[in-house]
Order: C-alpha cells, then structure tokens, then sequence
C-alpha cells in the first residue's frame, strides 16, 4: 500500500466529525501556505459567507472550514470533541450532525441579517448549536481542563458572558451567527424533550422525581465517559445509555 493508499484508508476509518477536524486542519495549513503565493485572500473570498451569497450559495457552509488563527482552531477542536462525543454517546451521531449543519446555516443566516460587510468565517455557529444543547441536556456534566475538573455549566455561563460582552460592543457582528447556533440548540432539545409543564398540585408528581433521577445517573455516566472514555463503561451503564437514548428516538 503506497502512502497515499494509506491516508485514504487512515481517512475513511475515522468517524464523521474526526473527518470534519482533519478537513479544517487541511484548510488552515492550506490558507497559510497559499501566502506564498498571494492567494489567501482568493481563498477567504471563495469560502467566506458575505453579503454576495448569492453569487456563491456555497459559502453559507463552506465559511465553517476556514479558520486563520491558530488558538481558534484549537479551541474550535477541543470544544467539537468535547460536545460530540458526550451527545453521540447518548443519542447517537445524526443528531449531532444535524446540530452542527443546520447550527452553521442559521447562524450564517442571522449573520447576514446584520447587514455587516466582512465575510465570516469559522465553525462558532456550529459549535454554538452543540454547546447549547448539551447544556440543556446535561448542565452538571464534568470536564477536565488541564488539571482542574469543571462543571460545564460554568464553561457555558464563562462562553455565554463573553458572547454578551461581543454583543454591546461595536463593530462585533460575527457573534449574531452564534445566537442562531444557540436557538438551533434550544429547539433540538425541546423537540425532544418538550418544554417543561408546571402544575399546581399538593401531590409531589413521581414522573418528575423520576426524570431527574434518570437526569442525575445520564450525568454520571456521561462524566465517567468525560473522564475515561466510553469504554470504561460496565454493561450495565452501557446498555442504560442504550435504553435512554431510544426512548428519546422518534419515528
């Protein structure tokens, strides 16, 4: 098997979202060494979502593949696994494949909603539409960042703030496709799981205590997997993470 062979077949065998990461990889060494060039800004215009989308239809997906920093392609890596796997784990991958495409195009549409004459670029709307939603579906779940474990509704309150700061600040347009990211978060979840019923009632309703027992043991075993990984899941854990994630499938 030649070398090339062989990164088609390495390429195959990784799943949908490694393949995503290794696409973004590929486009940011190509971006830097089109430099050389004199084509980055060929490249930028190609893929970028600006107010031309109708010249290029494309780019309303395309401009999540390109990113020019190296830290925001990191942090873009980190929080794509982070959130992927946690929610393929429980409810399988079309969901989450779902959330990061219709995440980009209706964070792409908002952005071109205000108007702003720079092209945008980068996977936040996406990423925005998984944070969201793993925030509904499990606020308490454990990370590992460097040393330290945090919950994720902190990481989330910490992403959330500095959105805000974006938002009151002039010239910040690129956030407004972050917000289209959050509300396709918000409505995967309800249609899942509906919006929360408040009754008046003396009597305490079992199937509440019930949700949040299920909730609580969902969060522990999604904080093992965090921490070490599907596989150190018993049977047991394995096959309630089954059970859980079919009753939540529709037909």
């Amino acid at each position: 098997m030649n070398f090339q062979d062989r990164l088609k077949f390495n390429f195959s065998n990784l799943n949908f979202f490694q393949k995503i990461i290794v696409v973004n990889i590929f486009t940011f060494v190509t971006y830097h060494l089109s430099s050389l060039f004199s084509l980055q800004d060929d490249i930028i215009s190609f893929f970028s979502l600006d107010l031309n989308i109708l010249t290029k239809p494309w780019s309303i997906f395309t401009y999540a593949f390109v990113h020019q920093g190296l830290f925001e392609l990191i942090f873009m890596i980190f929080l794509l696994v982070f959130t992927t796997n946690s929610i393929i784990n429980l409810l399988g991958e079309k969901i989450a494949i779902n959330l990061f495409f219709v995440g980009i195009f209706l964070g792409g549409v908002f952005y071109l909603f205000t108007g702003s004459q720079a092209p945008l670029i980068g996977a936040s709307a996406g990423i925005s539409a998984l944070l969201m939603f793993l925030l509904l579906l499990s606020p308490n779940l454990s990370l590992r960042i460097f040393r330290f474990n945090i919950k994720y509704k902190y990481l989330m309150a910490f992403i959330l703030f500095t959105d805000f700061l974006k938002i009151i600040s002039p010239g910040q347009f690129g956030v407004y496709s972050h917000l289209g990211g959050y509300m396709v978060g918000v409505y995967y979840y309800y249609t899942l799981y509906g919006f929360p019923k408040f009754k008046k009632s003396i009597k305490p309703d079992s199937s509440k205590y019930s949700f949040k027992n299920n909730q609580t043991k969902v969060d522990k075993i999604l904080d093992k997997i965090s921490k070490s990984g599907y596989d150190s899941l018993d049977n047991d854990e394995k096959e309630y993470l089954f059970k859980q994630g079919g009753k939540n499938e529709k037909p």
